[in-house]
């Protein structure tokens, strides 16, 4: 008996049974994304789904095509879910953008969201700080923004300073310190906001400007207490020729002119600055004390000529407060204190000196008779 000892041929036959699923996007929850916002997409799987899959949100562009879509956000599972998008990547704002969900294994595709999708980002621009100057010219804050902030955004003043006007803040209206001021831009219902930080530094303060006359005899002051207003102490004078001085004026030395004070300016505060105009009127001169004796048989005299000094001419004598003239006449004027007084002009006052007068006790010699007498002879 023979045995036939041929291998059998064995076929293996794999079959593959058809995955059915769907995966369709649920109603959105609002119809606009803000941009900084997370944004909740709700989808619905039905069929089964391996392990390993994920569903992917997809946007489209603003007409609504997903060439290709732009994954916005993903969920790891196999059933139903919400994903939670935190930002809609390279998209641009705009309207008209639709939602799909897609998922990896096996690979569905949900038809586009029913609604569509604003996409909305206000731009503020970036928070900034700016330090200004009490006296400052008006200052427009949406310069000191960083960014590309819109325009026609709303300013607001927590603070109400009262020196907001619009989108312009007038430093003069402001004490220094520091100030907050906010900038908020709208739209389609979403808001970003942008924060100014003002910092305005107090102005320096010379005082304002003074015209004094002074005499030539007065005593040093100090220059400060010339000028008006309040000036901050601890400024700087220059003299008329242009060269520091110490704030301390003497009419006796110092030369008439303008003179300046000078209060330096911390940035970007410049510096403060006054002038004080000094006129020195010069005093009469009365010259100085003198004295004189006389005899009763002297010729009369020149008050003037017996004043020390150099007296200016064209003043007015008195005795015992009254009138006298210029001269003294022996034997008939009697002795004492005679004053003489040259008027001044103002700031300057009446400058006086006397000149005492005495009478000596003059011995009149006669002449002397000898006697002798010729003889005749």
């Amino acid at each position: 008996m023979r045995i036939d000892r041929t291998p059998l041929a064995v076929s293996f036959i794999t079959l593959s049974l058809a995955t059915t699923g769907q995966v369709d996007v649920g109603t959105l929850p609002s119809a606009v994304w803000c941009a900084g916002n997370t944004f909740d997409v709700p989808f619905t799987a039905t069929g089964t789904f391996d392990p390993g899959n994920s569903f992917i949100v997809e946007l489209s562009d603003a007409s609504g095509v997903f060439a290709p879509g732009i994954p916005i956000g993903s969920l790891a599972g196999d059933v139903s879910g919400i994903v939670t998008c935190s930002s809609w990547g390279a998209a641009a704002p705009g309207t008209g953008h639709l939602v799909r969900v897609r998922s990896t294994s096996p690979a569905f595709t949900s038809t586009a969201s029913p609604s569509s999708l604003t996409l909305a980002a206000p731009n503020a621009g970036m928070d900034g700080s700016v330090t200004l100057c009490s006296n400052g010219p008006a200052f427009a804050l949406i310069t000191a923004l960083g960014g590309s902030p819109q325009p026609g955004g709303i300013w607001s003043d927590p603070n109400a300073t009262g020196a907001l006007t619009g989108p312009v803040l007038q430093p003069a209206l402001l004490s220094a310190g520091t100030y907050l001021f906010f900038y908020s831009v709208e739209e389609s219902g979403c808001t970003d906001q942008a924060t100014v930080t003002v910092t305005l530094d107090a102005a320096p303060n010379a005082g304002t400007n003074a015209v004094i006359t002074v005499c030539s005899t007065d005593p040093p002051f100090n220059l400060y207490q010339e000028l008006g207003g309040m000036p901050n102490v601890g400024g700087a004078w220059t003299a008329p020729i242009g060269i520091a001085m110490s704030g301390v004026f003497d009419p006796a030395v110092d030369p008439p002119g303008v003179y300046v004070y000078t209060v330096v300016g911390v940035p970007p505060c410049m510096n403060a600055t006054s002038t004080l105009v000094i006129t020195v009127a010069q005093a009469p001169n009365a010259g100085i004390d003198g004295s004189a004796s006389y005899c009763l048989t002297d010729a009369p005299f020149v008050l003037l000529d017996q004043l020390g000094g150099s007296p200016s001419p064209g003043g007015t004598w008195t005795f015992n407060g009254v009138a006298h003239g210029a001269a003294f006449f022996p034997g008939t004027d009697v002795p004492g204190e005679y004053v003489y007084t040259l008027p001044g002009s103002s700031p300057c006052g009446n400058a006086t000196s006397s000149v005492m007068v005495t009478l000596n006790s003059c011995i009149v010699t006669a002449p002397v008779n000898m006697g002798i007498q010729s003889v005749a002879e």
